[in-house]
């Protein structure tokens, strides 16, 4: 039990240390790349028949999908280190109920 625990644990932080070193980049450069555009247009002196206008209020949209992507990921990222944090505390509950039935083991064989 207490070897699956930390196996499990062990994988989950390898999950999360994972996703955090990568920092999502095709998102974060997709959304880079939206602001340029979103500027862009803004600078532009035509409206272009209101396509523009239309044009900017699509990005603000894609913005904000993108946003809300991020903070899915982050969310399911918290969720996975909460898990490892349960893991870890079952281990270690597990590690003190080992040592407890050790020393009672070691009582029983001295009486």
């Amino acid at each position: 039990m207490r070897r699956l625990a930390l196996v499990v644990a062990t994988g989950l932080v390898f999950a999360v240390g994972v996703a955090r070193a990568q920092e999502h980049p095709q998102m974060e450069e997709a959304k880079k790349d939206l602001q340029a555009a979103k500027t862009a247009l803004q600078a532009a002196t035509h409206d272009y028949g209101g396509h523009r206008k239309q044009a900017i209020g699509d990005i603000d949209r894609a913005l904000g999908q993108i946003r809300a992507g991020l903070a899915t990921i982050e969310k399911k990222e918290q969720r996975v280190e909460h898990k490892v944090q349960r893991a870890e505390k079952k281990g270690a509950r597990a590690d003190k109920k080992v040592e407890n039935l050790k020393a009672k083991e070691q009582q029983m064989q001295t009486h």
